[in-house]
């Protein structure tokens, strides 16, 4: 007897089958479905919480602005700092005085300005204008330079040949 037979042989054999109950291909069928309607299921509620909690941050961020438009910042005014040699006290600079407002000559009409023309910038203040830096290092006054590698300079001990050779 060779491999097949002995094979068929005991395939064949009645004692060896597991009985199997009525409807227990439905019943996995029905879990599966389970399975899929509860992964379903879930996907969705996930997918309505994200949906809230973006809408309600977007509400929050919107309603949180206020009512009167956030003002420029102003750089910040550096005072020289006193040369420990020098005994001049530092004195902020005095701003000039302002000056006296044009009066226009009797019997003209005062010049209003037009709606036209666009409001000019006013000028910095000087206190930000003056700023005082510290001097950089002393750098070496010897240089340094490298001389070329005296093997990498060298030419190639064959030419490459020209193409019209």
């Amino acid at each position: 007897m060779d491999l097949e037979d002995e094979l068929r042989r005991v395939l064949r054999d009645d004692r060896l089958d597991i009985p199997v109950r009525t409807g227990a291909e439905w019943s996995l069928v029905a879990g599966a479905r389970r399975r899929r309607q509860r992964n379903g299921m879930l996907a969705a509620a996930g997918s309505a919480l994200a949906a809230t909690l973006l809408v309600g941050g977007g509400i929050a961020l919107v309603g949180h602005q206020a009512n009167e438009p956030v003002q420029p910042a102003v750089p910040p005014v550096v005072q020289p700092e006193p040369n420990p040699g020098s005994t001049a006290p530092l004195q902020p600079p005095q701003p000039p005085p302002p000056a006296p407002p044009v009066q226009p000559p009797p019997g003209q009409a005062p010049h209003l300005p037009s709606l036209t023309t666009l409001p000019t910038r006013k000028p910095l203040p000087p206190e930000i204008l003056l700023t005082a830096t510290s001097e950089p290092d002393p750098t070496t006054s010897a240089t340094q330079t490298s001389k070329p590698n005296p093997t990498s300079s060298q030419a190639p001990a064959t030419e490459p040949a020209s193409p019209g050779q």
